[in-house]
């Protein structure tokens, strides 16, 4: 039987993947894995946030590697390694950045995959496309494929304490910033509820319980019909954390059920207060709902972890005391502040390439973290500092004594631990800052 390693590897820099304590193996790679594994092909499964092999002694058939911008040169490196020394071995790649530069990732590969893999995987395997490129199919029903199998990860335990589930893909929303939409599209698809319960029942206990996908609560009728199933059965983390809409404060069943289950952290790209802001990114919401929904969202119990981005046309240097005031106001949890960054397949890309204001193309740099772009009313240096400044005056020693008050000993670490990261990033980040200032006068 033909034998598979697959990869997902680690970024170089310390980027927005940073900003958790939660980490778990890359999703979409992982069910990739889990087919060959059922299939009977002879598996090993490396994500490097938990295990990094010895390159230099893979001999498989095939190597599988899938990477976003910021982890694909890393990607392209373990690639040109491998294929150094084992030149038989059959390199593919896939991923949301390499679906947009195929030919980019081509020097590295022998074949592609663009999009979704599921459907094109083992014709790849028995070598039934002449072509190096291989654009996947969007996989109809969800049922049809495997939950993700964590035996087959190096370097975790069988039960870890982070469990993360893709029950859905594709995003109903346009946001102008985000490659989803291009990469899953916006028809909403999910697997069954059932097939969803009967995983996590496999479970004997779940401390963290992530929503890996990328709106838990666009469809409201299926979240609530999911926590009633996981209230029935008894399946209650002591952590659960979805990614969903500020919509998601409309609807009282929903947020009484989670109240229920869990305590539950509610990911929500909040993106500005600046309602010319929100306008620009395609986004629906206004100061006042955002203001309103995190007091309804707390009202509920539930913590919110709001994502800001700043360096729209429409921001300026006072963006960012603004908003930081704003997220000790309303008291939102754990915000995270971040720089506009025009990824690969998204609107904001072609609007900034077609002005010149992208200033490089070293994906390295393409993490969340770091600015990539002349914004329009700072400079890059300004933005950047800016972006680390609001980190750094959220994030104070009050924040974390406030935690420990409360008996909230899980989010007085998390506190602190961003504080480490900031310091930690701007050590390790200070001959770009040289560059930007450079770049900037």
């Amino acid at each position: 039987m033909k034998s598979v390693t697959l990869i997902a590897p680690t970024a170089k820099n310390r980027g927005a993947s940073d900003i958790s304590v939660l980490t778990t193996p890359l999703s979409g790679i992982l069910i990739l894995g889990t087919m060959l594994h059922e299939k009977g092909y002879l598996v090993k499964f490396f994500d490097e946030s938990f295990k990094t092999p010895e390159y230099k002694n893979i001999e498989s058939d095939y190597v599988l590697i899938s990477s976003m911008s910021a982890t694909v040169n890393r990607g392209y490196e373990i690639a040109d390694k491998i294929k150094q020394n084992s030149p038989k071995t059959q390199i593919i790649m896939g991923g949301l950045h390499v679906s947009f530069k195929a030919e980019e990732a081509l020097q590295h590969c022998d074949t592609v995959v663009i999009g979704e893999g599921e459907n094109v995987l083992f014709d790849i395997m028995d070598s039934k496309y002449k072509k190096r490129i291989v654009t996947g199919t969007p996989v109809a029903d969800l049922n049809s494929i495997p939950m993700p199998d964590y035996s087959i990860v190096e370097g975790i335990s069988k039960n870890p304490n982070i469990i993360s589930v893709c029950s859905s893909r594709g995003c109903p929303f346009n946001c102008k910033f985000c490659s989803l939409k291009n990469m899953f599209g916006r028809k909403y698809r999910y697997i069954s509820t059932k097939k969803l319960i009967e995983y996590l029942k496999k479970f004997k206990k779940i401390k963290n319980l992530c929503f890996d996908e990328p709106n838990f609560s666009a469809n409201k009728e299926r979240s609530i019909e999911i926590l009633k199933e996981m209230k029935k059965n008894n399946i209650y983390p002591k952590y659960a954390w979805p990614s969903v809409s500020i919509d998601v404060a409309e609807n009282d069943e929903l947020l009484s059920l989670c109240s229920d289950i869990s305590e539950f952290n509610f990911l929500i790209g909040l993106e500005s207060i600046n309602i010319e802001v929100l306008k620009s990114y395609n986004k629906k919401n206004t100061p006042e709902t955002i203001r309103k929904s995190i007091k309804k969202l707390h009202d509920y119990g539930i913590k919110i972890q709001g994502s800001f981005i700043f360096g729209s046309d429409y921001d300026d240097k006072s963006a960012f005391k603004k908003t930081v005031d704003f997220c000790q106001d309303t008291e939102i949890d754990f915000p995270g502040f971040f720089p506009l960054t025009p990824y690969v397949g998204t609107d904001i890309r072609k609007e900034l390439e077609e002005n010149n204001r992208i200033f490089t193309n070293n994906w390295d740099y393409y993490d969340g973290a770091h600015v990539v772009i002349y914004p329009k009313n700072m400079t890059p240096y300004e933005l950047q500092d800016g972006v680390i400044s609001a980190f750094d005056d959220f994030y104070s020693t009050s924040k974390t004594i406030k935690h420990i008050r409360k008996g909230e000993f899980f989010y007085s670490f998390e506190t602190l631990y961003f504080r480490h990261l900031i310091k930690k990033i701007i050590k390790e980040n200070k001959d770009y800052l040289n560059y930007l200032d450079n770049i900037s006068s």
